[in-house]
């Protein structure tokens, strides 16, 4: 049996009066590329955000590798909503205050770049940057320390199909590595196409968990979720 990457029980999260996170239960097991879906105001963003300790549970237990993680920090990784970085200055150097920050190298920095497809770019100041440049940058710091866990909440957002295509080599490359990956994202075809697992996330409680079926009907059926 695998180790459990995340296990979260009886999670609770309200803001004032309204309950946004219901007593919500989920286990990812080490190594799954875990597709989170549901619909606008199903709670995505808040529980990627209360992972994250970004902002506080009021209740539950968020436990990572049985308590065996060492370094939050370098250990999970994580993109969220539109990714912001200081115009004026270059890719580099915004990677490199995290660099820093995490005492890697510029091979670090490198690798990660080259990896996402913006090595090209390292010099180039971010104001410069399309939409979908900035995603690959996001992608870059989240994968500079080569996290044991990836978080990725929409990913594929401003990416051209090219770019997207890419997107899927690194995620199944990190996978590959030993990476544990959360990819929330409402292109349902993306899940289908990198995602091993997948679970529904609807009025702050995980529906269902169930393994990705191989047939073209498994679209169908996670599209129906939405009707």
């Amino acid at each position: 049996m695998n180790m459990k990457a995340l296990e979260i029980q009886n999670l609770q999260k309200s803001y004032g009066k309204s309950s946004v996170i219901k007593g919500l239960n989920l286990i990812i097991e080490e190594g799954e590329v875990f597709g989170l879906i549901g619909p606008n105001g199903a709670g995505k963003s808040t529980l990627v955000k209360l992972i994250l300790n970004l902002i506080k549970k009021d209740s539950g237990e968020i436990i990572f590798f049985e308590n065996k993680l060492e370094n939050f920090a370098a250990e999970v990784g994580a993109t969220i909503e539109e990714p912001s970085f200081y115009g004026y200055m270059t890719g580099k150097e915004n990677l490199d205050i995290y660099k820093n920050l995490l005492n890697l190298t510029d091979d670090d920095v490198y690798s990660a770049m080259e990896m996402t497809g913006i090595r090209q770019a390292s010099d180039k100041k971010v104001s410069a940057y399309s939409m979908g440049m900035k995603q690959r940058l996001a992608i870059s710091r989240a994968v500079l320390s080569k996290p044991k866990l990836l978080i990725l909440d929409e990913p594929t957002n401003g990416l051209d199909p090219k770019a997207i295509i890419e997107l899927r080599d690194i995620v199944h490359q990190l996978n590959e590595l030993g990476t544990t990956i959360i990819f929330c994202s409402h292109n349902l075809s993306e899940v289908k196409h990198i995602c091993n697992t997948y679970g529904f996330l609807n009025e702050g409680m995980i529906k269902f968990k169930k393994e990705m079926g191989d047939s073209d009907g498994q679209l169908d059926e996670m599209e129906s979720l939405f009707l």
